[in-house]
């Protein structure tokens, strides 16, 4: 995808209902593959004063899947059919969480990555995706 393109496809991927429930945002908007921040208050913190993890786990896989959107193709999309996240350390209400993506490899149909989340240089969590290709509708 061209700049403009991959632009648009990462608004649609930010716009989705639990990603703004979260507060995620691109941590560069002109620059949405470079990762995305988001709070921990409200929707993603867990009873215990930290991070829930699946809401992390959720923005790890977003991170993942804006490091993709360049190397896909206008008529692709990608799918999450594997993913596997490692807990390291709380992330503490009121804190931001910054996760980045990266494209270890991508197939015709299936694309490998990792992402990292951190607080303040400190990493939280870090996740492995694979993510399959399909048709974008």
């Amino acid at each position: 995808m061209d700049a403009v393109q991959t632009v648009d496809r990462s608004r649609l991927a930010l716009a989705v209902p639990l990603v703004e429930a979260l507060g995620a945002r691109p941590l560069r908007p002109e620059d949405p593959a470079a990762g995305v921040v988001v709070p921990v208050t409200g929707l993603a913190e867990s009873g215990a004063g930290a991070m829930h993890a699946a809401a992390l786990t959720a923005v790890m896989e977003l991170a993942a899947y804006l490091a993709l959107v360049p190397a896909l193709d206008p008529d692709e999309h990608a799918v999450s059919h594997a993913v596997s996240v490692q807990l390291v350390t709380p992330a503490f209400g009121g804190s931001q969480v910054e996760a980045i993506g990266y494209l270890e490899r991508r197939g015709r149909s299936t694309a490998f990555l990792t992402a990292s989340a951190e607080v303040s240089g400190v990493v939280v969590a870090t996740a492995q995706i694979t993510k399959s290709i399909v048709p974008f509708r």
